[in-house]
């Protein structure tokens, strides 16, 4: 039941948002009475919680799916992760919660999205640094990383504004081609 109950706040929370989901809506969604819910989660900052927890571990699957191949250089790690598909227009499940007033005001709420964020900084950093020891490119790692998310998270928003999956694709797009040419040649190095 606590399995039924979080899969219905995790969908919630990705198109509501905290501060917009009910205990009520929950109930309807999770179609399950108030007395199961209560059974597993005494308050609203704890469905939540395991909902948040839930969509950074389902996310952080998806981005080891795409930066943990042992095979794959670094500069390859990189793109793959510029170029993996996205539902651009229904946004980042866990970026657009950042901006969510409940959250933003609860530190236990934010902190899984944080760490999330962190996480994904840390592994593009890694796929950088190899990238930079094996000669492909020149660039400070946490720097790219973090650059690196910014323009998929700053693609979610620019689709989701325009309504149009094409402006994440462009952003990506755009930043791939942009790694590609600094990729150091035999010349450079």
């Amino acid at each position: 039941m606590r399995d039924v109950i979080v899969a219905a706040a995790k969908a919630l929370l990705w198109e509501r948002g905290v501060a917009a989901t009910s205990p009520a809506a929950l109930l309807a969604a999770a179609e399950v009475g108030q007395g199961s819910l209560y059974h597993h989660f005494r308050s609203k900052q704890q469905w939540a919680l395991a909902a948040i927890e839930a969509l950074a571990a389902d996310l952080d699957a998806e981005t080891a799916a795409v930066l943990d191949d042992p095979s794959a250089s670094g500069l390859a790690r990189i793109l793959a992760y510029l170029e993996h598909p996205r539902a651009a227009r229904a946004g980042c499940r866990l970026g657009r919660l950042a901006f969510d007033p409940q959250v933003a005001a609860d530190p236990t709420l934010s902190a899984p999205i944080s760490d999330y964020f962190a996480r994904t900084r840390a592994a593009l950093a890694a796929a950088a640094r190899d990238a930079v020891a094996a000669g492909e490119l020149r660039a400070d790692p946490d720097d790219l990383a973090a650059a690196l998310v910014a323009v998929v998270q700053g693609g979610f928003v620019l689709a989701r504004a325009a309504d149009d999956d094409s402006a994440m694709t462009a952003a990506t797009r755009a930043t791939a081609a942009l790694v590609r040419a600094a990729r150091l040649t035999e010349e450079s190095r």
